[in-house]
């Protein structure tokens, strides 16, 4: 009959799954962009921040594997925890990175292999704490979560691990090995360092 329409629940998955491809898309490049922009800004280095972004990517595509082996699905629960992951593992590896940034070298570090192996020691001594703490102060929130039973439940708790697993493993890891062989010689001024703290020596450090 004219001025009468059909409604279902359902009807709101239909609608959902005609532009789930088209905006899953937009809102990954959206945030992956946001991410990129930040860190830059942070670092002041694009070179870092492609390395960085890298470590992203792969944080995500790893993700996408474990949500296969896991047995979900894509769905607008799951790419939400996606879409949260860039912006959740940057931290691990900005952290990392800028720390690299700031560290000087002494002058027996007169090779670039030694200098980027030195400042890639000092920066995962000073930060690395830092970010293993806020890795597992996360896992102990989400924890919670893990004898749940409910659907939306399981999948933050398996998703949230997988983000805190990798990001850790790739700011801790993966960044650090790429650092060491591709990371730049130059050092950046903390603007927020003391300039009475002590430098760190090369022999101290190993000890």
């Amino acid at each position: 009959m004219p001025d009468t329409f059909e409604y279902q629940g359902r009807h709101l998955d239909f609608e959902m799954f005609l532009v789930f491809f088209t905006e899953s898309a937009l809102c990954m490049i959206l945030s992956i962009g946001a991410v990129l922009l930040v860190v830059l800004i942070i670092t002041g280095s694009g070179y870092v921040t492609l390395m960085v972004a890298a470590c992203v990517v792969v944080t995500d595509f790893f993700l996408a594997g474990c949500i296969y082996y896991w047995g979900l699905t894509f769905n607008q629960i799951v790419f939400l925890n996606i879409i949260v992951a860039i912006g959740t593992s940057v931290d691990y590896s900005t952290h990392i990175a800028y720390a690299y940034l700031t560290t000087k070298t002494p002058k027996e570090c007169d090779t670039p292999r030694k200098k980027r192996a030195y400042k890639v020691k000092v920066a995962l001594t000073t930060m690395g704490s830092s970010v293993w703490h806020g890795g597992f102060s996360t896992f102990v929130a989400i924890v919670t979560l893990a004898p749940s039973s409910s659907y939306i439940f399981v999948v933050f708790f398996r998703l949230w691990l997988g983000i805190i697993f990798f990001g850790l493993a790739n700011g801790f890891m993966l960044l650090p090995v790429i650092l060491s062989f591709f990371g730049p010689l130059y050092s950046v001024d903390d603007p927020q360092a003391s300039d009475d703290a002590p430098e760190t020596d090369a022999e101290d450090l190993d000890k």
